[in-house]
């Protein structure tokens, strides 16, 4: 299991004037911006790299790292960024707030059959909207994405524990399916 991706958020403190700060941005760096409209704007400082969201009101949200010490150094590019343009702010709180870890069990799996083994107070599977299961594991917190592949996306959680512990849950549901 390796995570995918992660998000994190966090908080300027202040307003910003989006339209001031990307046109700063791109005369000091070579940066790709999408303003999505008058309150935020997403920019990355290099090609490929995380999504930088600025809002308006100073929150800011970064996604894209593939890991959280990535992710903790692409906040202090960010914030190094915005200060090498004159952007004023109190030192931000910063948080990573989700993780997108993926799992292959490198077996097929019968949705259908998983769908009504895992039981349907726990399961969401509509082939015809989305292809493949929804699960939620009980008392676990995570959201798990069953593909019929063998491949499994697990999200709701930072922590490499807890989606362990929620990929072999679902390892050992899949063990116990009748065949």
């Amino acid at each position: 299991m390796y995570v995918v991706s992660t998000m994190g958020s966090g908080d300027l403190g202040r307003e910003l004037d989006l339209d001031a700060v990307i046109e700063s941005l791109e005369n000091e760096f070579d940066i790709e911006s999408n303003q999505h409209s008058g309150s935020m704007v997403t920019i990355r400082l290099e090609s490929e790299g995380p999504a930088l969201t600025l809002y308006r009101t100073g929150t800011y949200q970064i996604r894209g790292t593939d890991s959280r010490e990535a992710l903790f150094e692409a906040n202090e590019d960010l914030l190094d960024a915005l200060r090498s343009v004159g952007v004023e702010f109190s030192e931000p709180d910063f948080e990573q707030n989700n993780a997108v870890f993926l799992e292959d069990f490198e077996t097929n799996i019968q949705l259908e059959t998983l769908s009504l083994h895992l039981g349907l107070e726990n399961v969401e599977y509509e082939p015809e909207q989305f292809p493949g299961v929804i699960y939620r594991p009980p008392e676990i917190g995570t959201v798990n994405l069953i593909f019929s592949s063998g491949k499994t996306i697990i999200s709701g959680t930072v922590q490499n524990e807890v989606a362990e512990q929620s990929s072999e849950h679902l390892r050992k549901q899949l063990s116990t399916l009748p065949t």
